[in-house]
């Protein structure tokens, strides 16, 4: 998902686990870093159940704004989100982001 072309090729993520299936749609990759404890940015990885309509708003807009490329896609309140991570060596602490909403 890093480049444009392959996630336009291959727009959903297969994810099942023991207890359910799942299929979702990318929303937005992108690159990022686990940023120090006093550092004041966004950090895409202490979002976990967003507890009223406007936080959830939030975060999908940081991070669209972050993406490499617009997918297209959005999540809207209600939606479950599924966020894919990995290290990436474009920075220290460097990762790569695929954050994508359920559909089926």
């Amino acid at each position: 998902y890093q480049e444009e072309d392959f996630a336009r090729e291959h727009g959903t993520v297969r994810f099942d686990t023991l207890e359910e299936e799942g299929e979702y749609q990318v929303v937005a990759a992108f690159y990022s870093q686990v940023y120090y404890s006093t550092d004041l940015c966004f950090k895409y990885y202490q979002f976990f159940d967003a507890a009223t309509e406007a936080e959830f708003s939030g975060y999908v807009s940081s991070v669209k704004a972050l993406a490499e490329y617009d997918t297209g896609v959005t999540a809207a309140w209600g939606d479950t989100l599924l966020t894919l991570s990995t290290c990436s060596s474009h920075t220290e602490n460097g990762r790569f982001v695929v954050v994508a909403k359920k559909i089926a």
